[in-house]
């Protein structure tokens, strides 16, 4: 093993320094890609309604702070940091916050959609080897 003192690791990453991406007109995130997940560490300020929506790949969503109304399936509750929701793949979900929330949303696969729209904001698709 190689210690490098004050140098970061092709596998280390600082979510600060991953660039924002649109999601939304309100919604934003940091993505980062691993060749079987994808990491998305979204930011949506008060007021922002995130859109029903379904899709292949199995999400699992983790509320960090703040808190959202969260639809999931035949579901709406309420999501308040420290909250985990696993969304089954093509179930419908979608929220809305009042407080804004950030979260964490883990793909798995990485979807394809997504992996567009890194790549047309210049984000490397694939992690580090």
């Amino acid at each position: 093993m190689t210690y490098t003192a004050n140098k970061k690791s092709k596998y280390c990453h600082t979510i600060k320094d991953i660039p924002l991406v649109p999601l939304t007109a309100a919604s934003s995130t940091r993505f980062l890609a691993s060749d079987g997940a994808l990491l998305s560490f979204i930011e949506n300020p008060p007021g922002t309604e995130f859109p029903l929506h379904k899709h292949e790949a199995v999400q699992i969503l983790i509320i960090l702070e703040g808190s959202e109304m969260h639809t999931c399936g035949d579901e709406t509750f309420l999501m308040e940091a420290g909250d985990v929701c696993i969304h089954p793949s093509n179930t419908i979900h979608g929220g809305k916050t009042t407080t804004g929330f950030k979260g964490i949303d883990v793909f798995v696969p990485p979807r394809d959609d997504y992996l567009q729209l890194m790549a047309k904001h210049g984000l490397p698709v694939k992690h580090a080897k």
